[in-house]
Parts: C-alpha cells; sequence; structure tokens
C-alpha cells in the first residue's frame, strides 16, 4: 500500500475535544437553544484549548496537532470503537497504531466517494483488490464484506497487522531480519513481506539500493510512528473501560456520539442533524434510543418531565439540569455516574464526559 497524505487537521484536533474544551462556570455553557439555528464549520477551526478540568475524564490534545488538511469531522468517532477493537487483537499492535495508519492511509475518509490510489487501493484502509481478496474480513459480521466501509477494513487492518508481527517475530528469531517488531510489520503491510526480508528490515533508501516502490516503507513506517502519541489522546475521551455496557441504556445510547460536535438545534429522536447535537439534543435522542419516551425539544421544557431526586440519589441515565435562568434550565446533561456526565456543552467544543457542575439538579425521567 502506497503512503497516503496526512489527512488529519488542527480543526479536527479542536472538533473532536478535543478534548480540551474550557468548560468554566456553568454559564459558559449553551444558553439559550433553537431547532432552526446551525453553526458553521469554521466555529470549529483554530488552536486546541487548554483542559479547565482536569479531573474530568476528557484530556487536552497538543495545539500542535501534526495536520495539514481537512479530515471529514467526527470522523475519529465513527472510526474510534472499530480502531479500539481491532487494536485489542494482539498486544503488539495498538488502537493508537492503526489510528495513525489510517490517518496515513486515507485521512479517515470513507464510502464510495474516497479516493483511488495510484496502486489501485480503494475505501480508508486503501486495499487493492487483490489485497482485499485475499486478507478481507467480515468484521461487524453482517454476512459481507465492505471494502470502503469502516468495521470491515479497520478489522482486516488489525488481524493483517497481528499476522505480520507474528511473521516478524519468526524473522527475528532466524536471523532474517533485525528492527523492531511493530516496524516490521507496518513495512511488511506498506510493501508485502518479501520485500522486508529481502532488506533484513525495513527496506530505505540505500543509495539507489533498494528499488523505489519498497523504499517508501521506511517514511511510511517514520510518519505512523510520529503520530502515536497524538492519536492516543485523541482516542483516550472514547475509552471508558466498559462504561456503556456496565452502565447500559441511556448512557449507552449517548456515548456512541462521542466526539461529535455541538450544533446549536442538533439532534433529535433520530439522531444528530446538521452535523451534531445540542445539549437537549442528545438526551432527546438518548432517552428515545433507550426507552422509547419522547421528550421535548428545549432544557427548559425537558425539566417538566418525571420527578426531581436529590443529586447524591442520581442514577445512570437520569438527566442533570444547569445553568440555571429566569425561565428555567439553560443546560441539560446525562449523568454517568462517579460525578461525571455526558453532554454537549457548547460552541466550539463537542459531545464528552466531564464532571458535573455545581448548582446541577437531578430528574428522573424514566
Amino acid at each position: 500500500m502506497a503512503v497516503g497524505v496526512l489527512a488529519i487537521a488542527v480543526s479536527i484536533g479542536t472538533a473532536l475535544g478535543v478534548m480540551s474544551g474550557t468548560l468554566g462556570a456553568p454559564a459558559q455553557v449553551e444558553k439559550n437553544e433553537s431547532s432552526n439555528a446551525a453553526v458553521s464549520l469554521a466555529a470549529w477551526n483554530g488552536p486546541a484549548r487548554t483542559q479547565d478540568t482536569p479531573e474530568g475524564i476528557v484530556p487536552s490534545v497538543p495545539s500542535n496537532f501534526p495536520g495539514a488538511t481537512l479530515a471529514p469531522v467526527g470522523a475519529v468517532a465513527v472510526f474510534a470503537p472499530w480502531i479500539k477493537k481491532a487494536g485489542a487483537l494482539c498486544s503488539e499492535i495498538t488502537p493508537a497504531v492503526i489510528a495513525s495508519l489510517y490517518s496515513v492511509e486515507n485521512g479517515f475518509k470513507y464510502g464510495p466517494d474516497t479516493d483511488i490510489s495510484p496502486e489501485g487501493g480503494r475505501g480508508p484502509g486503501r486495499f487493492t483488490t487483490a489485497a482485499w481478496t485475499a486478507y478481507g474480513k467480515d468484521g461487524d459480521g453482517d454476512g459481507k464484506m465492505d471494502i470502503l466501509g469502516v468495521a470491515d477494513p479497520v478489522m482486516t487492518t488489525g488481524y493483517r497487522l497481528c499476522d505480520l508481527v507474528k511473521q516478524a517475530q519468526s524473522w527475528q528469531k532466524s536471523g532474517e531480519v533485525e528492527g523492531d517488531t511493530v516496524d516490521l510489520a507496518l513495512a511488511a503491510y506498506d510493501v508485502g513481506p518479501d520485500a522486508v526480508r529481502e532488506a533484513g528490515g525495513v527496506p530505505a533508501d540505500k543509495a539507489g539500493e533498494v528499488p523505489a516502490e519498497q523504499a517508501v516503507a521506511a517514511p511510511f513506517v517514520a510518519q505512523i510512528k510520529s503520530l502515536q502519541d497524538s492519536f492516543a489522546l485523541m482516542l483516550a475521551p472514547f475509552d471508558y473501560n466498559n462504561l456503556a455496557a456496565a452502565v447500559g441504556g441511556v448512557v449507552e445510547a449517548g456515548l456512541k456520539f462521542l466526539g461529535l460536535p455541538y450544533v446549536w438545534g442538533g439532534g433529535n429522536i433520530n439522531g444528530p442533524s446538521m452535523g451534531g447535537f445540542d445539549c437537549s439534543g442528545l438526551t432527546s435522542y438518548a432517552i428515545h434510543a433507550a426507552t422509547g419516551v419522547t421528550l421535548p425539544r428545549t432544557s427548559e421544557t425537558q425539566w417538566g418531565v418525571g420527578v426531581e431526586v436529590p443529586l447524591d440519589q442520581a442514577q445512570p441515565g437520569d438527566l442533570l439540569f444547569g445553568n440555571w435562568q429566569a425561565g428555567g434550565p439553560g443546560h441539560v446533561a446525562i449523568y454517568v455516574g462517579n460525578g461525571q456526565m455526558l453532554h454537549a456543552p457548547t460552541f466550539g467544543d463537542v459531545v464528552k464526559v466531564g464532571p458535573i457542575f455545581a448548582s446541577m439538579k437531578a430528574r428522573r425521567v424514566v
């Protein structure tokens, strides 16, 4: 597979959290909501900010997150569950390795409109027809292998890399190659196992001794390695130690949209709209998806549903209300447990988990 162009941008670093949204007093959270308003993508561009609540689950990402071109907003949120699954197939290949590889290969682009590489590689993993025929997996168990989708290419990459790790270990044991095992596996993924064995390691340009089509392996591996720390941070908000499975229901429904941008008036019982959620759009979706209950659309009107419970008796899935004004609460969130809430905070931020605000009240709506 040829080296792709890095396509994950600073703007995605900002749009996906990053993981960094500044949340000060509740007054900074949305004060109003409208089902007819939208926010331009330009509102999410700019350097990543510093996390003001270090006790929260969501970490910060360096403002110099590498990248040059814009990847689809929310792409990491779409890929994250499968990257995590593929990154658990063997200990050597981590989610950060796979995320970095997909950034380099095709910038997390997927679907029928993705670019085709000069070698004929298609989809987010840039698999050629021959490679897909040989290694393709039905990663999501839907009965078909979709080279242009997300689950199948990512899981195929995970299985393929883990197999190449085993091969590299056998070559190292026999003295055929030298170098880091993961580096060797990545190089073999890019230019093929035979090229790595013939070169005795990661093929690199040595005064023209290595064919040009093989010499690309060294920069390919170096680029992936340079991105791993950043992608480890990018993926951190999507790792809650099986929190979704533990709490289930409402929380689980909302967690799958971690990293999706805040959009004023965005979202409803059917999911995100206009590219994201606002606070009550997220709660409307999660409650309906888990229980079938349709809530009113705004935080103020949602406060009128169900019964209030003491905050210290809140259970995962209860709604939390804050930013109190004359007309009622200006913000609503989903209680996760352990003093944490899942919410779509405000302009320029994303769906995330963080500490509950002072003066919030809890309501059990189901």
